[in-house]
């Protein structure tokens, strides 16, 4: 009988002579990695093409700046330096789509640019290239500009940028009838707003004529979700509960959930915020499709979510008391009952940019662990340090700095986790190093 073939590291070729398509960490990969590159990009097309769907036009155009950006960056940079792992431009277009879903439909086309430009040079070129990179780099570009925007505001012509250019504050949704093709900036702010799909035409009672106040605007003004729920764990207290009003306090200050649209706008993505971000069901579907054709462990994205969870539920937040006091509420879960507190964990994680990072971004190959275990501590160390900074720290990514955070980790989470040798106990190498 004919033993199977066993491919060793001595017979594997060098690394410096592959192309992109022969690139770790997919060399014993039964699928080539252009074709796994093309799957991934289709799976991050859908949540693109909500985006599209949601925020118009301009959307679409950040898309095609921020693809074509990337391809022609990495093929310039292998016309001058030859280097054989930036050959192949998939990995570029692929970098170009995620990229993409991280930024506001109005971003300006020159930070679109400057995000592209340090995504390939700063997040894969300096390492050399596919398979050899230490951050996501797509995230590499999306931190680039978050921190160059507000110090190149000033430098520029006045009212060129403004330094909230990529804040959550300057960001709409199209109303429904207005999908595709609106102008996602030509908003209007809809008095007791009810959701994405109420009517807000009312009868004048003295003309008797319907009127219409978001006649002539595209697009509803809306508060960034991530916004309102700071209001519970930053700065002066904002509520007086999670979803009931006390009646003893002056003012009665509302209820935190009160101030969120309604669940199934969360779900169906129409609330402001980057142009893959927004549409929960869609980035679910991309990731159980990616899951299912086995190019992501279910663990990491599962890890991931499971613990931005545990932590929404258990860290203190805080509510405006009687005369001034603030009151401090652990374990947010039970406070109000089991019902009300599912509910604000839920919010926790569809407001922002959770789903995406756990789905399509902290699973890219190269920049997380390859081992399951290192992918299971990749993944409860990215979701509470997500859910942390998107608690108690005044920044619009904090899901994607914590994925940035735990991939400079990668090589230790690998380190210590590495598969054992057989009949040895695991972790026994690290114990023998340290006599």
């Amino acid at each position: 009988m004919k033993s199977p073939a066993v491919t060793t590291a001595q017979s594997l070729p060098d690394p410096q002579v592959l192309s992109a398509a022969d690139q770790s960490p997919l060399l014993r990969a039964p699928e080539k990695v252009h074709h796994i590159l093309s799957v991934t990009i289709a799976a991050a097309c859908l949540p693109l093409l909500a985006g599209i769907v949601l925020f118009g036009w301009q959307a679409a155009l950040v898309a095609m700046l921020s693809i074509t950006a990337c391809g022609l960056t990495e093929w310039l940079y292998f016309r001058v330096t030859h280097t054989p792992a930036m050959l192949g431009r998939t990995h570029a277009y692929l970098t170009g789509v995620l990229l993409a879903l991280t930024l506001p439909p109005t971003t300006p086309w020159f930070i679109v640019i400057i995000a592209a430009v340090f995504a390939i040079l700063v997040g894969k070129a300096i390492f050399g290239g596919v398979g050899h990179f230490l951050w996501q780099p797509a995230l590499v570009g999306r931190f680039a500009v978050a921190v160059i925007v507000p110090a190149l505001a000033p430098l520029l012509p006045a009212g060129t940028l403004s330094p909230d250019a990529l804040s959550p504050e300057k960001w709409g949704v199209l109303t429904p009838q207005a999908l595709l093709l609106g102008n996602v900036e030509n908003t209007a702010k809809p008095e007791n707003y009810q959701g994405w799909q109420h009517d807000y035409k009312y009868k004048n009672a003295k003309t008797g004529r319907t009127v219409n106040p978001l006649e002539g605007k595209d697009a509803y003004a809306l508060e960034h979700p991530a916004d309102t729920l700071a209001g519970l764990s930053r700065g002066q207290p904002r509520y007086s509960s999670l979803a009931r009003v006390r009646t003893d306090l002056p003012n009665r200050p509302p209820a935190a959930l009160t101030s969120m649209p309604p669940m199934w706008d969360m779900f169906i993505g129409a609330r402001p915020g980057g142009l893959g971000e927004t549409c929960a069901v869609i980035i679910i579907i991309a990731g159980l499709y990616l899951i299912y054709r086995n190019y992501v462990k279910w663990q990491l994205p599962f890890a991931f979510l499971a613990s931005a969870m545990i932590v929404a539920a258990v860290a203190p937040v805080h509510f405006a008391g009687p005369n001034k006091s603030v009151e401090i509420v652990f374990f947010p879960l039970l406070s109000e009952g089991f019902e009300v507190g599912y509910t604000y964990v839920n919010y926790q994680v569809l407001s922002g940019s959770m789903l995406l990072a756990a789905f399509l971004l902290a699973t890219e190959m190269t920049s997380c662990p390859v081992t399951t275990g290192g992918q299971i501590i990749f993944g409860i160390g990215g979701g509470a340090a997500a859910m942390l900074l998107t608690l108690y720290l005044d920044t619009p990514i904090p899901a994607y700095i914590a994925v940035l955070g735990m991939n400079t980790f990668t090589p230790t989470i690998d380190a210590i986790w590495r598969p054992r040798v057989f009949g040895q106990r695991h972790l026994a190498w690290l114990l023998k190093s340290r006599r």
